[in-house]
């Protein structure tokens, strides 16, 4: 785990409590009728104004940040909203993201520095499944806000993440302002193939320590022959 990452994430959550307030994002609300439902995964989910949005929809959410700040008070928020969220205090490379775990997964305001976690996030998408994406354009960043360390940049480029999401099909993108703030917003879906309906395999995900089940080998010898395709 980033230390220095943690230190200052908790450190700018001690300061700044719900900065972006309790209710979820509006690109969120927007694009809530095209989420697949089920279980849910809000990937560095601050203080968990959408996890609990997604949780209140019905949807199992497994959430994660690095900050201990942060998850304590997304469990807070939880809790005095009735409602169960399943949060771990970890970061993107420790979190196990599993094959097929997810109808939707969001990411909001954070920026993966590593590009191996998207094909991560795509593989954890269950046939069907929707990947919402969210952060600020590299227009509004100033500098007040330094590139550097990566852990604080969290401004995408144009495009910039696009060619990471092969394999799905967008239903909406924009880069622009709003609001007066200069955001990118990406909505995508995972494409059903008809081998992993007639094996279903949906619901099938991996777990530490457990032996290899026929649903996953089903699953892995269905990726080779797609990948064989390509």
């Amino acid at each position: 785990m980033d230390l220095e990452a943690k230190s200052y994430w908790n450190d700018y959550y001690q300061q700044h409590e719900f900065a972006r307030g309790k209710a979820p994002s509006p690109f969120l609300l927007e694009c809530a009728p095209r989420l697949a439902k089920g279980q849910a995964l809000d990937v560095a989910m601050g203080e968990g104004a959408n996890s609990l949005y997604l949780a209140q929809q019905g949807n199992k959410v497994d959430a994660f940040d690095i900050s201990d700040v942060a998850c304590q008070r997304a469990q807070q928020l939880a809790q005095d909203n009735g409602v169960e969220l399943n949060v771990q205090c970890t970061d993107l490379d420790l979190y196990l993201f599993g094959i097929m775990r997810y109808d939707s997964i969001i990411m909001t305001y954070f920026r993966p520095a590593v590009l191996r976690y998207y094909p991560e996030m795509i593989k954890a998408l269950k046939q069907g499944g929707t990947l919402l994406i969210e952060s600020y354009h590299s227009q509004q960043q100033t500098e007040a806000v330094p590139r550097q360390p990566r852990y604080r940049n969290y401004f995408f480029a144009s495009n910039e993440f696009l060619p990471h999401l092969k394999g799905l099909v967008l239903l909406h993108y924009h880069e622009g302002e709003i609001d007066g703030k200069h955001v990118v917003r990406c909505l995508a879906q995972k494409p059903v193939e008809r081998d992993a309906a007639k094996y279903n395999l949906f619901d099938m995900h991996t777990q530490q320590q457990q032996p290899k089940s026929q649903q996953l080998e089903l699953a892995e010898k269905l990726f080779t022959k797609v990948r064989s395709e390509n």
